[in-house]
């Protein structure tokens, strides 16, 4: 028995480890983009006023620093210049070029907390860049509590934590749906492990997968009317699709090995995965319709597992087994050249941000936003411990 088949043998105990570690506007004017070629776009904050101006400056100030291309700085010497008003429940701002004098940005935000300012945060960024911004992002996530781990969603910057799940059993491998309006997850709530869809606005769930055996690693594909999975109904543990609202279910592998966390190219035609159908555990991409063949693809470790596949397509994000730790690395589909984006510690469950730059992973139970462009990393600090299997929205 192989170390992956291992694992998902591990699952049909009470006692075991999580199914998911077993190996994720408004129309801006394109006409004002500006390319970030070196160093980064200067933007000022000193012109919002009003009762919640430092609140809102802290927070665009954090969400600017993030994006890794927009460097707060005095209004003297910024080429754009936030101003507004912030109050308890609204925002109003524009961006100006600070040169021209010209508005390139200019619009009201209302609601409580910060997500109105995430929003304008990511306006900014996709007016200024051509590239989605980031703020807005949300995480599903499993935390330990006691022997259960139950499921949360939070903002990228660990605020607006939400508790989706309160069932006292094991639960994992949650994935976001395109509309950001609901999570598929694996849970022990039966006694078995199922796979779940739960509305992320109503609290409602419905069990969507619940074959004899292993049902686990749902993904929602592009389109969000399907899932990718791992069942062991037919006997080994395959990557299937199953279509919502009563669609059929379609066999994506036949291995006699295990294959696990299936994750969709952004096009919907392939899904790329772990199996060790040949040994240790490696990635394998197959057409997402059941038509063809598996390929591996060469990303140089001999231990790959937990892909992730960008939104923009170029990019696959994945675990290694290197010295004893696990890292993450980054495999480009264009050249077929992987390199190593950790070096301390353990980190795990890669899964990228919108914009194909950033991915948020596990470290010792910590969730961990990286840049891969400039390597810089931020602690996502929640108040909870254990966090582990961090899928970003789209």
């Amino acid at each position: 028995m192989s170390k992956l088949q291992g694992k998902f043998t591990g699952l049909l105990q009470h006692g075991a480890l999580l199914l998911g570690a077993v190996f994720a506007f408004a129309p801006l004017s394109l006409s004002a983009q500006v390319v970030v070629s070196k160093g980064k776009l200067q933007v000022a904050l000193d012109k919002i006023s009003g009762a919640s101006a430092l609140e809102a400056i802290k927070v665009l100030e954090h969400d600017f620093k993030r994006s890794g291309v927009i460097e707060v700085v005095p209004s003297t010497r910024a080429q754009y210049v936030v101003e507004g008003t912030a109050s308890a429940s609204a925002l109003q701002a524009s961006l100006v070029d600070a040169s021209k004098r010209a508005s390139l940005l200019q619009k009201n935000y209302s609601g409580s907390g910060r997500f109105p300012i995430h929003q304008f945060a990511d306006e900014v960024v996709e007016i200024l860049t051509g590239t989605p911004g980031i703020a807005t992002t949300r995480i599903a996530f499993t935390s330990k509590s006691g022997a259960a781990k139950e499921l949360y969603l939070m903002d990228l910057d660990g605020g607006g934590i939400r508790q989706i799940t309160r069932d006292s059993v094991l639960c994992g491998s949650p994935s976001i749906a395109p509309d950001g309006q609901r999570i598929a997850y694996t849970s022990y709530k039966s006694g078995y492990p199922d796979v779940y869809l739960v509305e992320i606005g109503s609290g409602k769930r419905m069990k969507v997968a619940s074959y004899p055996g292993i049902n686990s690693g749902a993904a929602f594909a592009p389109k969000g009317d399907m899932l990718a999975l791992t069942l062991s109904k037919d006997g080994n543990p395959d990557i299937y699709t199953l279509g919502l609202g009563g669609g059929s279910l379609t066999r994506i592998t036949r291995t006699r090995g295990a294959d696990a966390s299936p994750s969709w190219a952004p096009n919907g035609t392939h899904i790329v995965f772990t199996s060790d159908d040949r040994g240790a555990p490696q990635l394998f991409t197959a057409p997402a319709d059941g038509s063809g063949q598996m390929d591996r693809l060469q990303v140089g470790q001999l231990y790959a597992t937990e892909p992730s596949w960008s939104p923009d397509g170029k990019l696959i994000a994945f675990n290694a087994r290197i010295g004893g730790q696990f890292q993450v690395c980054v495999y480009d589909m264009a050249t077929k050249v992987s390199r190593v984006v950790t070096t301390a510690g353990n980190n795990e469950d890669p899964s990228w941000c919108r914009n194909s730059r950033h991915l948020v992973f596990s470290r010792s139970g910590k969730l961990v936003l990286l840049d891969t462009v400039s390597a810089e990393t931020y602690d996502i600090d929640n108040g909870l411990r254990d966090c582990v299997e961090p899928a970003c929205s789209r």
